[in-house]
């Protein structure tokens, strides 16, 4: 056979098989490496060229409004940046090159050659990191000018993050920034590249992980001096995916508008008095309003409110962020969840459902309101204590005692009573009572989905040895079960509850972002229920007849109910602070509540820092009821329209 014979069929098919496998094989290692990050170059090529991996950013998902309205978004910025890697380690050229950045941009010398030393210690001494952005195309075509042959200085395009919605979103949607000092090394290890944008507050933070996306990597070819010439490989990176919130724009305009009013017409009624020490009252105040069915959030308010442009571009707004700092009302914190305070009487409608639970009343117990008890001391019979009313009530059943929430009623069902040496009622006591309240959520985070959540207190005697070094003492009962003393709850929590009532029982984890959006649409996320009140329904439907009694014309939350609306009702109104030479002291306002009463659609809470809360709190609840009522969105998704 001649040396030049074809082979035979199956050789042909053969030998392209192993021609195949080889290629595979190098695209195999060259995938492999490229999911690597590379800490040098690959190696000089013979023509002297220089191959590296370098990492691709991936584009952060945006957040929208339930309308689709984008309220985060990147935009592309003009960036000098220094690439650690590209510059030898020679002092000589190091000084040269941070020379010629501070004579060109005014950054110090000092600040330069820490930023170097940062990259130097870094696992990816090529990625790049940001000296100053914000730079404009004729600058950009300056600094390449007068930069050019100097290494690792480049002027690239980078993605930076901008804000809209303004006060409407300030605090909920946060901000990036970048990777915080002390927690480098966790972000690296999880695929972060070392000049990544992080989240650091607000749905920024709580949802990195859906909209950080993943990183690509790029094989390409460079000069000894750092500039790319070709790009050889690339592995596009992952899009993060974009999230879109529950919040109802309109409501939550209308809730801020309420509430502003609100604090500032409470104020004048909270001068401070003796002792002069007392700190000026401040118009502070939140509110929640909560679909009862789903747990969306559709206004999540604190005033005073955040701007959200503060926290767009490279960087936050200096000027804004150290007047946010320096104001005494703190507005960078979200009193809605991250702030707790005692509810007063709105904490009366879980005593009572915990009392017709554990038969300690019925709905038709009758007690006695004089407008004060007398209590012995329980180690010594010659003292007495007096717990008042607000005012004298006479002879109330169980809707009575809660729609004109009569102190005294609560003193019986959460303590009971006992008159020389004879208990003539038996209350829940301190234990069923803080069971009940943990059963409502209160004492424990809800699970809403953004960082800083206050957990809140639900005291009992345990808590009060270890905390007070006290023992627990029958007045700690009579004042926890009217929503005083250490019970401290937050606004969520309270609207969290009531929605409770209003679905019958169902706890639900409250949410600010309701679906996600990616290439394969738009996804609804499911609602989540965190546990389940421990009673039956008739229980639940009693005490919501009450609280629609005590929004009725005579009640004591009248004032929050719109017209042409039935709704359930409840204000409190909670001690706190000095007390005055008087004996008095200032007050919260608060008002829980839920509509429409037949079908019920939305929870709403409201809390103003001072006030009372039949006259400041409840007008908040009926404003931002009636902005609700007008909406052609309403939420419309009880149970009872489904057929």
């Amino acid at each position: 056979m001649s040396e030049h014979a074809e082979l035979p069929p199956i050789g042909r098919l053969l030998l392209l098989a192993a021609a195949g496998l080889a290629v595979i094989t190098v695209l195999f290692f060259q995938l492999a490496r490229m999911q690597l990050v590379e800490t040098e170059p690959l190696g000089p090529q013979p023509d002297g060229r220089v191959l590296r991996i370098e990492q691709v950013v991936a584009p952060r998902g945006q957040i929208l409004d339930r309308d689709g309205n984008t309220l985060a978004r990147n935009v592309p910025e003009l960036a000098l940046v220094l690439i650690p890697g590209d510059i030898p380690p020679v002092r000589s050229v190091e000084t040269g090159v941070l020379r010629a950045v501070e004579r060109e941009l005014g950054v110090s010398y000092a600040e330069l050659e820490a930023l170097l030393a940062r990259g130097r210690e870094a696992p990816d001494a090529f990625a790049p990191l940001r000296i100053r952005g914000g730079i404009d195309e004729m600058e950009a075509i300056r600094l390449r000018a007068a930069l050019a042959g100097v290494p690792g200085v480049a002027v690239e395009m980078r993605p930076v993050r901008v804000y809209a919605g303004g006060e409407l979103y300030g605090r909920v949607l946060g901000h990036v920034g970048p990777v915080p000092q002390e927690e480098v090394d966790a972000y690296l290890e999880d695929g972060y590249a070392l000049d990544a944008r992080v989240g650091l507050s607000g749905v920024e933070l709580e949802h990195e992980e859906t909209l950080r996306g993943r990183l690509g990597r790029r094989l390409v070819s460079a000069t000894p001096a750092g500039r790319v010439l070709e790009v050889l490989a690339e592995q596009r990176p992952t899009p993060g995916v974009d999230l879109v919130l529950t919040i109802d724009p309109d409501l939550q305009r209308a809730t801020i508008d309420a509430l502003a009013r609100a604090v500032g017409q409470a104020l004048p009624e909270a001068q401070p008095g003796d002792p002069p020490t007392r700190p000026p009252p401040q118009p502070i105040g939140a509110a929640v309003v909560l679909d009862v069915n789903s747990g969306d959030l559709l206004a999540l308010v604190s005033v005073p409110t955040v701007d959200a442009g503060i926290f767009s571009g490279g960087g936050i707004d200096g000027d804004a962020f150290a007047a946010l700092l320096a104001d005494e009302r703190r507005p960078l914190v979200d009193r809605s969840f991250a702030e707790v305070n005692a509810p007063g009487s709105i904490f009366k409608p879980i005593v009572g459902l915990g009392a017709l639970a554990e038969g300690v009343a019925t709905p038709e117990t009758r007690i006695v309101s004089t407008g004060s008890i007398t209590v012995a001391d329980q180690f010594n019979p010659e003292v007495s204590y007096v717990f008042g009313d607000w005012t004298i009530h006479g002879s109330l059943d169980f809707t009575r005692g809660l729609s004109r929430s009569s102190d005294v009623y609560y003193y019986y069902l959460a303590g009971g009573y006992a008159e020389e040496g004879r208990q003539l009622f038996d209350g829940l006591g301190v234990e069923r009572v803080a069971s009940y309240a943990r059963a409502f959520g209160l004492g424990s985070p809800t699970g809403i989905d953004l960082p800083g959540e206050a957990a809140g207190l639900v005291p009992d005697p345990a808590w009060k040895r270890e905390a007070v070094g006290e023992p627990w003492f029958l007045g700690d009962t009579y004042t926890l079960g009217i929503g005083q003393g250490y019970l401290a709850v937050t606004p969520l929590q309270m609207a969290v509850a009531a929605a409770a009532f209003a679905n019958g029982g169902d706890v639900l984890v409250p949410r600010i972002v309701g679906a996600t959006r990616s290439d394969a649409g738009v996804l609804p996320l499911p609602p989540v229920v965190a546990s389940r009140v421990p009673a039956g329904s008739g229980d639940i439907e009693v005490v919501a007849e009450a609280l629609r009694i005590a929004a009725d014309p005579g009640g004591t939350a009248v004032d929050g109910e719109p017209e042409g609306m039935t709704i359930a009702g409840k204000t409190g109104t909670a001690e706190f602070g000095i007390a005055r030479a008087d004996g008095s002291h200032d007050t919260h306002a608060w008002y829980l509540g839920w509509a429409p009463y037949e079908r019920p659609e939305i929870a709403i809470a409201v809390y103003l820092e001072h006030g009372i809360g039949s006259r400041h709190a409840a007008p908040v609840a009926r404003e931002i009821l009636e902005a609700y009522a007008a909406s052609e969105r309403r939420v419309r998704s009880s149970p009872a329209d489904t057929p």
